[in-house]
């Protein structure tokens, strides 16, 4: 069982933290990640071909772990730009 995304966490204020995930490292991850945005996204193309890019996964966290609230990507090399917003409204007040 995965408590947290894989990669180093850059941020955190109380129970929100902010991971940064490598594509080239996290394939499954990221991938699992692309596909879940192409759920709401029906424009989304790129789900398979995540080692260019750099993932930003914003959690929050509870007794059960981090939960996924969304994500950013992006490519490493500034010569390309491409990017994906995702962010999943799973909580209800």
């Amino acid at each position: 069982m995965m408590l947290h995304p894989p990669g180093n966490e850059i941020y955190r204020q109380d129970n929100w933290s902010v991971f940064e995930v490598d594509g080239n490292v996290s394939q499954i991850y990221c991938q699992n990640l692309c596909l879940l945005a192409k759920l709401f996204l029906d424009h989304k193309t790129l789900y398979y071909d995540v080692e260019p890019f750099v993932f930003y996964v914003l959690t929050l966290s509870d007794c059960d772990g981090h939960n996924l609230i969304g994500y950013f990507s992006k490519v490493y090399s500034t010569a390309l730009f491409s990017t994906c917003l995702d962010v999943i409204f799973s909580i209800n007040k």
